[in-house]
């Protein structure tokens, strides 16, 4: 019993000075695998979120352990490692989603560029129209050339840029039909 209590107090030192330490495998492996992910370019592309919360955890990490919280510091450092860890799976996913976007959006395009055309083109025929042919021309050429820059993009695997730019269009594609329709329903309107 006397051993117990000398033994007892000696023992919960140990305990206190062993938790005292950094956890520095783990704080080393989190900033080595964040550091990994931010150098990444598809990850930075095609994760970013993800990224982010990685570099966020990390961040965490590094305020608790200045404060030399320790075990909160092994839990965000096995947290942020995990994330970064994650961040190319879903970098890999996520470029493939947008390959496929990029190209199914393309196809979609270069359908609805000549109807666009087309619109525009049986516009000219509407009595008393008002609407700018020269500027709506323009715009749907522009159009030609960025949905060829988009192909281009995705031909050489840069998806994100091939999909901003196919979107780019689609909105100047909308944007031109919407005022050929609306120019068309005020030319109607006024012969009433």
């Amino acid at each position: 019993m006397r051993y117990a209590r000398v033994l007892f107090p000696v023992v919960l030192v140990l305990a206190v000075i062993a938790c005292a330490k950094p956890p520095q495998a783990d704080i080393d492996a989190a900033r080595a695998a964040v550091a990994s992910a931010a150098k990444n370019a598809d990850v930075v592309a095609y994760a970013p979120d993800t990224l982010k919360s990685a570099q966020d955890k990390l961040a965490q990490m590094e305020t608790e352990l200045a404060a030399k919280h320790y075990d909160k510091v092994k839990t965000l450092a096995v947290d942020a490692k995990a994330t970064a860890d994650s961040a190319a799976n879903d970098a890999a996913k996520n470029k493939e989603k947008a390959q496929a976007d990029a190209a199914t959006l393309i196809e979609a395009l270069k359908k609805a560029l000549p109807e666009a055309q087309a619109k525009l083109a049986a516009a000219r025929g509407v009595r008393g129209i008002k609407l700018d042919f020269a500027a709506l021309g323009q715009q749907l050429s522009g159009a030609k050339a960025a949905i060829a820059d988009a192909e281009k993009d995705l031909a050489a695997g840069s998806f994100a840029s091939a999909l901003q730019k196919a979107t780019a269009v689609q909105a100047q594609i909308n944007d031109g039909e919407k005022a050929v329709a609306d120019a068309v329903q005020a030319a109607s309107n006024r012969k009433k």
